[in-house]
């Protein structure tokens, strides 16, 4: 007897993709018939059996459809063919095993959209402690800045003054200079004027006392005309 690709299915305990790859692969032999939707499939026992299967077990019971009655005819019994119902069988495995697919990756999806959203969530956060932290930075600046242009003006202020006391130390050195000098030049004509009258009080014979005149006045104004009496011309 000639099982189709679904009853031995059903015999030996495999999907119908299982035996058409056993068949594809020329480990299970089979041969190919003519039927009402195309080429089917025909297998025998003895070679399921060959590849160590049982088949002791019960084919799989036809399927009945109704059918609407008729005047004067009896129900008749409405046959699906094996093919169509392995087909269908088979399309209904894979949109299964699809639509497990499609509910994982749906999964998957929630999955990273909730990641997503708290990532964007800790993005938010992050670019207002980055806004924060940036106003901070800002305020800082501007006050260091302001600082240190006052810092700057009270530098050169400084400066300016450091200049102004330097020019007025060399002008009270110079006064300094001068005045030394000046000082020791009218001891020295104190001196002389001195000795000048000590010497002519001894020639007189007057007694010696000490005389009253002008050391700066008159003798500095008979010196700069080229005129003196010849008795002090020494």
């Amino acid at each position: 007897m000639l099982l189709t690709i679904r009853e031995a299915s059903r015999l030996i305990g495999r999907t119908p993709a299982t035996v058409r790859r056993y068949i594809r692969s020329g480990r299970l032999k089979a041969e190919k018939e003519i039927g009402k939707f195309g080429e089917e499939y025909k297998i025998r026992r003895e070679d399921l059996q060959a590849l160590g299967f049982s088949t002791d077990g019960e084919l799989p019971a036809r399927i009945p459809h109704p059918v609407p009655a008729m005047r004067d005819t009896a129900p008749q019994e409405v046959m699906v063919p094996v093919s169509l119902y392995n087909e269908l069988l088979l399309k209904h495995e894979q949109i299964l095993v699809q639509y497990g697919m499609i509910r994982a990756g749906g999964q998957k999806l929630f999955e990273y959209k909730a990641v997503a959203e708290a990532r964007d969530d800790e993005l938010k956060q992050a670019d207002d402690r980055y806004q924060a932290l940036r106003s901070r930075a800002l305020k800082e600046i501007q006050f260091l800045r302001k600082h240190l242009r006052e810092a700057e003006i009270e530098v050169e202020e400084r400066n300016i003054e450091i200049t102004l006391l330097q020019e007025k130390l060399k002008r009270l050195e110079a006064a300094a200079a001068h005045a030394a000098t000046a000082g020791s030049f009218d001891k020295s004509i104190v001196d002389i004027r001195q000795k000048e009258h000590e010497i002519a009080q001894i020639e007189a014979g007057a007694p010696k006392t000490a005389p009253q005149f002008d050391p700066a006045g008159e003798w500095l104004q008979r010196l700069s005309t080229g005129t003196d009496d010849a008795d002090n011309d020494h």
